[in-house]
């Protein structure tokens, strides 16, 4: 089994996982679902001090996946989240896909949008106040259906819609636990940590700048030799889309 078929294996697997938390655990789903969302880490806040084990396992799993974001980037996102991988399959069905790339400094300006939000729900936290946030949460809107909010419907809405029209929408712009990651790629960065990324021989590369327009984050591959963007989600669709054999490697 090659390399992309296997992150496709691995993603299917932790989506069916998903499917059989929602519609099956019923009863359990909070022990289950939302239990395992690893942005509970800033969700819950200092509910972690509580001495409830649910809170505390929350908060290992999502700093853990955030600290391993230092040396291997945001595989989390490419591989496991299983709302990352609906968006994916919802892109799918656009059938303009190659014509909804936003301009580099809208998409710019958006970007600053996750940062804002994860400001807002920190400050949440700190003053146990999160069940404000809650509500609009679309982990806990998809994982509740049956007692899903005003709030976690319009959540829903702008998320699909926009991931119809533009690949990775709630990833790119709006996840909080994203911006997370890249701040501790960004520690990373700044401390001298080597990470693994997907590099790109510029001996061979012909500047066709495929690996670009491919990119479903919108980063531009073409002037990296090692895409050391904190967006990467090392999903290898540029890899896969290169025309060069073994120019562009992970």
């Amino acid at each position: 089994m090659n390399k992309f078929a296997m992150r496709k294996l691995i993603q299917n697997i932790f989506l069916g996982l998903w499917v059989i938390f929602v519609l099956i655990l019923i009863p359990y789903k909070f022990q289950t679902c939302h239990q395992f969302c690893p942005y509970a880490t800033i969700c819950f806040g200092t509910m972690i001090f509580s001495g409830y084990f649910a809170y505390i396992q929350m908060a290992i799993i999502g700093l853990l996946i955030a600290i391993s974001t230092i040396f291997f980037g945001r595989k989390f996102c490419g591989y496991i989240c299983f709302l990352g991988t609906l968006q994916e399959y919802l892109f799918k069905l656009n059938p303009q896909k190659r014509k909804t790339q936003l301009p580099l400094r809208i998409h710019r300006t958006l970007g600053v949008v996750k940062y804002i939000i994860l400001i807002i729900t920190f400050i949440m936290a700190l003053f146990l106040i999160q069940y404000l946030y809650m509500p609009f949460c679309p982990v806990v809107a998809i994982s509740f259906p049956e007692s899903i909010s005003v709030s976690g419907i319009i959540s829903l809405i702008i998320i699909f819609i926009g991931g119809f029209f533009i690949e990775r929408f709630w990833c790119r712009y709006l996840c909080p636990y994203a911006a997370l990651m890249n701040i501790f790629q960004f520690i990373g960065k700044i401390s001298g940590t080597k990470k693994h990324v997907i590099k790109k021989n510029r001996e061979i590369c012909i500047d066709c700048s495929i690996c670009t327009k491919n990119c479903p984050m919108n980063i531009d591959i073409s002037k990296y030799e090692g895409i050391t963007d904190p967006n990467c989600i090392h999903c290898l669709k540029c890899i896969q889309s290169c025309p060069i054999d073994d120019c562009m490697t992970c």
